[in-house]
């Protein structure tokens, strides 16, 4: 918890990526963390298999627990979350603004309702 509380609370400097691995490899059945990785390797660009891959465990992990460890979203927050970031890695795209990563939650988010 401390090690994904400390990566969440990053300011990005200090080597996100390995302190959410530190914090998989010792709480590997949690979903959260997996999801965030995929979040930080997709920002970086060019990582798509890793970021595919982190997304689909998370969501795996996030569906088989039923309701979010992380409560700052919503179970279902963390469901849709991890299915656009699968879905868009596997497409190799990824918005480059924050407005992008927002607006692609809530035309996902819409969409999904339809």
């Amino acid at each position: 918890r401390d090690l994904y509380w400390e990566a969440i609370c990053s300011d990005g400097k200090e080597g996100v990526e390995s302190l959410l691995r530190r914090c998989i490899a010792k709480n590997p059945y949690v979903g959260e963390p997996w999801l965030v990785l995929a979040q930080v390797l997709l920002n970086e660009g060019g990582r798509w298999e890793e970021a595919e891959a982190a997304a689909a465990e998370g969501l795996r992990l996030v569906l088989e627990w039923g309701s979010s460890w992380d409560k700052r979203m919503s179970w279902e927050g963390w469901v849709s979350r991890g299915r656009v970031m699968r879905d868009k890695a596997k497409e190799k795209q990824w918005p480059r603004s924050a407005w992008g990563i927002i607006n692609l939650g809530l035309v996902k988010h819409i969409h999904h309702h339809n």
